[in-house]
């Protein structure tokens, strides 16, 4: 009886300790291209652009994250030339064979949030939905201008891996077609990283442990 109880209280703490490191988790970066300082290329980037500003240009970036997380927000190079300060960041998923995005999660508008071009700012688009992503699917944030006349840039990373790439369309169009561009623009992605279930793989052991404890004791009495 004694071994029982002792095994049903380090039980009763294995999930109290596995419930205060949830409560205690706080936002990481889950992606980010950034170089040192959260630096980028300040001079030149991708245009993102309203229908009536070079027939429109709306721009993709992927991310795949490592582990599952709710995401908190974004953080993106972008810098308005020239209309009204109006940015739609546009969270979305792809599949597929052609891996390229086509259903939208949450779309984030900023008002008067864009820094002009030279030089640029960090944008940041804070989620509302906090949708849960999963680990190693591809998902992409894009930058999509709603108003005819609005014309921004997207500035470049100085920090991405050389087989990077961006997506572009010309058409003003969130669901393409789409064309490859190189380097990526500059951005962040975080979140709340999603905790692994370590307490319940530990429960299994333990309550084993106990029923078989138990039966041996009720045979030791017959």
């Amino acid at each position: 009886m004694r071994t029982f109880s002792k095994l049903l209280f380090a039980i009763v703490v294995a999930f109290g300790l596995q419930a205060a490191a949830g409560e205690a988790r706080a936002d990481e970066i889950i992606f980010s291209n950034f170089g040192p300082g959260m630096t980028f290329n300040t001079s030149t980037g991708w245009n993102v652009s309203g229908a009536n500003v070079f027939g429109g240009r709306v721009v993709a970036q992927s991310f795949s994250p490592l582990t599952g997380f709710t995401f908190s927000n974004a953080q993106l190079a972008i810098g308005i030339i020239d209309g009204p300060n109006l940015l739609q960041v546009v969270l979305m998923t792809s599949s597929g064979a052609l891996q390229q995005p086509d259903t939208i999660i949450e779309t984030i508008t900023l008002t008067n949030a864009v820094s002009p071009f030279t030089p640029s700012g960090i944008v940041l688009a804070n989620s509302t939905l906090h949708p849960v992503l999963n680990p190693g699917e591809q998902y992409w944030l894009v930058a999509f201008a709603p108003n005819d006349t609005t014309f921004m840039a997207w500035n470049f990373s100085v920090n991405d891996s050389p087989q990077a790439f961006s997506l572009l369309n010309g058409s003003h169009s969130l669901t393409g077609p789409w064309e490859f561009g190189s380097p990526r623009g500059a951005f962040q992605v975080v979140g709340t990283p999603i905790p692994e279930p370590a307490t319940i793989l530990l429960l299994g052991p333990a309550l084993a442990v106990i029923t078989l404890r138990r039966r041996r004791g009720r045979n030791r009495q017959t």
